[in-house]
């Protein structure tokens, strides 16, 4: 089966739809116009057409071979030149940079506390651990008696009554 008995039982229109080939290069490929398609897709849409059809195009594609042979072009080709990859995620710089900032803002919150002032942030420091257990050497032993806290209480009990005069008259 040759190309013209393809096109006499088919439209051109039949053929781009079964074999999904543009109208226009099969137009250009029946008009044996291979100056508007390239050499590898004539020769694709030919074997393309011979496979859907069960056609014999050799003659078709000698054709095609002879003219590309004919009008080759220094065997000169054009590539282009490949697309950069993008980056995907965040940069392993970026992610250093953040970790730098962070150790620097953790450094310099610790230099700039002072001791005192830390002490008084902490809950159980040295000092107020120490006092709690150990009595400073100035105050008295007795001081710390049950008997003394007891005449304190009963002290504070009575300024504050004699505080408040309404409160005596009852």
């Amino acid at each position: 089966m040759q190309l013209n008995e393809i096109l006499d039982e088919n439209t051109v229109r039949a053929i781009s739809a079964k074999t999904n080939i543009a109208e226009a290069n099969l137009e250009a490929l029946i008009a044996s116009e291979f100056d508007k398609i390239n050499r590898v897709k004539a020769l694709g849409f030919i074997s393309i057409i011979e496979r859907e059809y069960n056609a014999d195009l050799s003659k078709v594609k000698e054709e095609a071979i002879a003219y590309y042979d004919a009008n080759a072009q220094n065997g000169s080709m054009t590539l282009g030149l490949p697309l950069p990859e993008e980056k995907k995620g965040k940069s392993k710089w970026f992610m250093l940079l953040v970790l730098l900032m962070l150790v620097y803002a953790i450094w310099y919150g610790f230099t700039q506390l002072d001791k005192d002032k830390l002490a008084s942030m902490m809950p159980f420091s040295e000092e107020k651990l120490s006092s709690l257990i150990m009595p400073d050497k100035d105050k008295d032993v007795e001081n710390l008696s049950i008997e003394h806290i007891q005449t304190k209480s009963i002290e504070a009990n009575e300024v504050n009554t004699s505080n408040h005069p309404e409160d005596n008259r009852l």
